[in-house]
């Protein structure tokens, strides 16, 4: 057996920090997260670098800030100058996989990944269009209810059931070698559908949460880019909450069935495990819906950490830590050289001593683009007023600044659900400018431009000159790659259905 550790990331979709049994949700079931929270460091203050999938897994992989690895928006593609976290630990003698969803655009599939059995492989986004008759696209908040797909076909469920197989089959034939392996999950994201068990169960038990007065018209400009499209009623939104409770709880029992798998075989004795999120998502909170925000149920994620150099027993960590630190931080546990140039920082001695002395540093940041869509693109970054924002965050305090637009400032600690906005009190006027000056490190909106715009140049020579079909894919092992869910939806290009207000497949060659 090897003497490094193996590593374990389990990654799920769009579940907000707060919405966890671990975290002090008293209604939602996560029975599993919760034992593994147990004995695990319980990062309180983790922060995505983007709220948006694909450029927070871009800049997860990478270790780079989004300006810095071209994570723009959705559909974007990893550029080859970029060493991946799972190409660098494969340089080192690692075995890495890759099971479910990750979201890239553009022809390269694997990022660095060695292997990468089931997910979609075919930049299809991963999520499984439910109710099925809205295939190719589906809906959010108004698609909540009982899943139209069989239990057994569903993504989670498969992603348990691969993973399971691919790393007992490694332990069989290269039992000396260690492993990367990510288990990526669609849920909690929409389409908000699980087993009608799960939907049940949450019936009647949550409630919306209180409406500031005018919210969410009454929020500056930048936050209702997630106020939901299609005028859902309150009794929708109540449904969609349910339903996401629910889908949480199911994703859960999915997680819970695989780390009972792989205890079972052993295959957890020298691992670490991570448990993240991508982003998160509003859940109703300000009236909002979906991500892309600069709140915390936008940005900030669950995280995990056990294992191998981590404080033994069930820690909280405070202070901020980012996706981005995931990459240089695994790297010194296993004792790999961290590369050069990331942005991510090396949180290994913080996470083994718990002393905030160790902290390797006190903020983290996270941006996002609205205008680098790159899927029907038609206006200039310049032509863009509030439609881009980053933000700094230490453990108890928030700066966000929106382009030609407000600059916000929070205090978490007094004001958790930030309401109050202290960008403009004179008494804070130090503490904005010393978190400006951290959030301007390095970066200017005029070269954010200029990146954008030269990436958007180079991005063709990297699409995949295909079309997307189903939402899954498996990989065969003579490396053919078959679809998924054809028995589902039929591989038909259908018209977009109107009730389907998000997450359309890309009709267009990615």
């Amino acid at each position: 057996m090897s003497t490094r550790p193996n590593i374990l990331l389990i990654q799920t979709d769009q579940h907000p920090a707060c919405l966890a049994g671990f975290a002090g949700d008293k209604i939602v079931r996560t029975q599993h997260l919760d034992a593994l929270a147990a004995r695990s460091v319980h990062c309180t203050t983790a922060i995505c670098p983007s709220p948006v999938c694909s450029p927070s897994r871009m800049s997860m992989l990478t270790g780079k800030e989004p300006h810095n690895c071209a994570a723009w928006s959705n559909h974007w593609v990893i550029f080859p100058e970029h060493t991946t976290w799972p190409e660098h630990l494969a340089n080192h003698g690692y075995s890495t996989a890759l099971i479910g969803k990750m979201h890239f655009g553009g022809r390269d599939q694997n990022q660095g990944f060695q292997h990468r059995p089931y997910g979609d492989l075919r930049h299809g986004l991963g999520h499984q269009p439910d109710p099925i008759d809205l295939f190719p696209g589906y809906a959010h908040v108004k698609s909540a209810g009982i899943s139209d797909v069989p239990e057994s076909m569903m993504q989670d469920v498969v992603v348990t059931r691969e993973t399971l197989a691919f790393l007992q089959e490694h332990q069989d034939e290269q039992p000396d070698k260690p492993w990367f392996a990510c288990a990526s999950y669609s849920r909690p994201h929409s389409p908000f559908t699980a087993p009608g068990r799960y939907i049940r169960r949450y019936k009647g038990k949550v409630a919306l949460p209180p409406l500031a007065e005018g919210e969410p018209q009454s929020l500056e400009p930048f936050a209702q880019i997630a106020i939901e499209p299609g005028n859902p009623t309150r009794e929708d939104e109540l449904a969609a909450l349910e339903a996401f409770y629910a889908c949480t709880d199911f994703v859960d029992d999915c997680i819970g069935d695989l780390l009972d798998g792989l205890s079972k075989a052993r295959l957890l004795e020298n691992t670490i495990v991570i448990y993240t999120s991508d982003h998160g998502d509003m859940i109703g909170r300000h009236g909002l819906w979906g991500k892309k925000v600069y709140f915390e149920e936008s940005v900030a994620v669950p995280l995990l950490i056990s294992g191998p150099g981590i404080k033994l027993g069930a820690h909280k960590w405070e202070e901020p830590i980012s996706l981005m630190d995931l990459f240089p931080t695994t790297c010194a546990l296993a004792g790999i050289p961290i590369p050069a140039g990331l942005d991510g920082v090396d949180q290994s001695e913080a996470l083994a001593s718990l002393d905030p002395k160790a902290v390797a540093q006190d903020y983290v940041t996270s941006s996002f683009y609205y205008y680098g869509v790159r899927i029907n693109f038609n206006q200039s970054s310049d032509q863009a007023p509030m439609r881009a924002m980053r933000l700094v965050r230490t453990r108890d305090w928030k700066f966000v600044q929106v382009e030609q637009g407000t600059e916000l400032l929070f205090n978490l600690k007094d004001d958790p659900t930030e309401n109050t906005n202290l960008g403009d009190d004179p008494a804070q006027a130090d503490r904005v400018q010393i978190m400006r000056s951290k959030l301007e490190k390095g970066f200017s909106w005029e070269e954010a431009h200029r990146r954008l715009e030269a990436d958007r140049r180079r991005i063709p020579e990297y699409l995949s000159g295909k079309r997307p079909s189903m939402p899954n894919q498996y990989t065969l092992r003579d490396g053919r790659v078959c679809d998924a869910e054809t028995g589902l939806y039929d591989a038909r290009w259908l018209s977009i259905p109107p009730e389907a207000t998000g997450g359309i497949i890309p009709q267009m060659e990615g």
